[in-house]
Order: C-alpha cells, then sequence, then structure tokens
C-alpha cells in the first residue's frame, strides 16, 4: 500500500495512518507513506515504533519515503 502524504498537514498523516493500523492489527502490513520533510517523517516513524512496527525513512530530492512494515500491536 501507498499513502501520498505530501499534501497533508502532518496531524492529518497521523491520523490517516492511526486509521489503518487500528484496522489492520494483528496483520503483517506494509505500507509506503510519502512525505514532504524530514520532520514530518520522524514524526510518523516515532509513532510507527510505538505501534510495534518498523519504519525507515528514504531521503529524496524534494520529499521522504517511510517503509512501514510489521503488525501492529496496539494504535
Amino acid at each position: 500500500m501507498q499513502i501520498d502524504a505530501r499534501e497533508f498537514e502532518s496531524h492529518d498523516s497521523l491520523k490517516k495512518l492511526k486509521e489503518i493500523l487500528s484496522s489492520n492489527r494483528e496483520c503483517n502490513l506494509s505500507i509506503d507513506i510519502l512525505v514532504k520533510s524530514v520532520s514530518d517523517a520522524k514524526k510518523i516513524t516515532g509513532f510507527v515504533s510505538m505501534s510495534g512496527c518498523t519504519a525507515q525513512i528514504d531521503k529524496k530530492e524534494n520529499f521522504c519515503i517511510i517503509h512501514v512494515r510489521g503488525i501492529p500491536c496496539c494504535t
């Protein structure tokens, strides 16, 4: 699954991600999230790590891609 959150505010991205993690609890997830800044990427990776998943940030020229993997245990 891919989410293009470059046009979202960071709190909207977190809200959407929370909905996805909550609805897929105990399922193995593979989500790529596109965000506009490193600071947005760090906020999302912090949230993801608290849910029990892993996140890796790939920096591109004008945006970042966060690779979220794992099984969410809670949100």
